[in-house]
């Protein structure tokens, strides 16, 4: 599984994980992005996002804050001056629905 470090800085110009932080130009092409857990102040989420330098397609995790006590939370818990990222490629998915059936007419 290929992986690359990112710096924080990095992150921050391409507007990953929030994208008003994007420099003009420099902004990353955000592929999805969904919550993927909940913990007791912060919410955690996935985003997947194409970076602009190489193309390549990459997901992060981050977390946010649920409160007002929490704004300014590192959205990257400390991690350090790096972020690893893991290269991810699209799938195609099938997902079946459960409906009610429909009477005869």
């Amino acid at each position: 599984m290929p992986t690359r470090e990112f710096t924080r800085e990095q992150l921050e110009e391409m507007g990953i994980p929030y994208s008003w932080d994007a420099e003009p130009g420099k902004a990353a092409e955000r592929l999805h992005e969904e919550q993927t857990d909940t913990r007791r102040w912060v919410s955690v989420h996935e985003v997947v996002f194409r970076a602009p330098d190489d193309g390549r397609v990459w997901s992060v995790d981050y977390v946010q804050g649920l409160t007002e006590s929490q704004d300014g939370t590192d959205p990257w818990e400390y991690e350090g001056s790096t972020i690893t990222a893991t290269e991810m490629e699209a799938h195609k998915v099938i997902v079946f629905e459960w409906r009610p059936v429909r009477e005869a007419a």
